[in-house]
């Protein structure tokens, strides 16, 4: 019995594969990007299934209370209740009938390629909703296996802002950069009145990567004890705006200090996180004020 056992082990780990390993790829917005995957036991369409699923990646978010926690639950965890299908192969054809809708159209596989093993995802028109963690998942008769993949899709980065004197004058500075498109630069007061023409906005297009970098200086009147915002708006091609950053200096918290003395804001990367310097971010167009 322990041999036929053994025997039978044997058979199975010859037999099929099973194949788990993560990778992570970096995107920017609006690009086409190719999720890759490949498995040696798959040599054609013949009686091979496989599937494309996407998981959220989980971070931790610091909230302040019951009513910050639900609006995360509402932006993050929205492929809790939608089906998590991106792609779907068997019989020979693709099955789509599940895929979620907001990859309709936008996926594909080189069928050319799978003789070669390769079920690698093409993803089209990328967008900050597209990231996430990618399983691949593949089974024919000589075998089976799955591979993962983390797609990271690059944000802009956090505005700096803070107060800096240029001469004797007190002014507020706001710098950013890695913005697909040419930002929108607006100062707002306490009040919410516009005070963008007393300001200067410089944007520049670094050259290695086409992407943008804004440096914009508030001279209005500025006093340290008041609240100014710094506005910053992303527009796609059709000018609709898809992301909006909101940051105002402040001396609340000793996070850093600049070589003038001015204290910044805590600094945040692909979460949304409430500090006592009260920094708002909001992606896809959605303000989280």
């Amino acid at each position: 019995m322990f041999f036929f056992l053994l025997s039978a082990n044997l058979l199975l780990l010859l037999h099929g594969e099973v194949s788990v390993w993560e990778e992570e790829l970096r995107a920017h917005p609006f690009t086409d990007v190719t999720l890759s995957c490949h498995f040696s036991f798959v040599e054609g369409t013949e009686n091979l299934e496989f599937s494309w699923e996407r998981e959220d990646i989980r971070e931790e978010y610091e909230v302040d209370d019951d009513e910050q926690f639900y609006r995360f639950f509402r932006y993050y965890d929205f492929f809790e209740v939608f089906t998590k299908l991106v792609y779907q192969f068997g019989n020979n054809t693709e099955q789509l009938e599940d895929q979620n809708a907001m990859y309709e159209g936008r996926v594909s596989v080189d069928r050319n390629e799978i003789s070669e093993g390769s079920l690698s995802l093409l993803l089209r028109n990328v967008n900050f909703m597209d990231e996430a963690m990618y399983k691949c998942s593949a089974i024919t008769p000589d075998g089976r296996g799955e591979s993962t993949m983390k797609l990271i899709v690059e944000d802009s980065e956090m505005p700096q802002v803070q107060f800096d004197k240029i001469g004797e004058e007190d002014v507020a500075t706001c710098i950013s950069k890695g913005w697909y498109f040419a930002p929108n630069v607006t100062w707002l007061d306490r009040g919410e009145r516009d005070l963008s023409n007393h300001s200067t906005v410089e944007v520049l297009e670094e050259q290695m990567n086409g992407l943008y970098r804004v440096y914009s200086v508030l001279k209005y009147p500025v006093k340290l004890n008041e609240k100014y915002v710094c506005h910053i708006k992303e527009t796609d091609q059709n000018y609709k705006p898809f992301r909006i950053i909101r940051r105002y200096p402040s001396k609340c918290k000793p996070e850093g200090k600049s070589e003038n003395g001015c204290i910044s804001p805590q600094r945040s990367q692909h979460s949304l996180i409430f500090t006592e310097c009260q920094v708002y971010q909001a992606l896809l167009g959605t303000l989280g004020t």
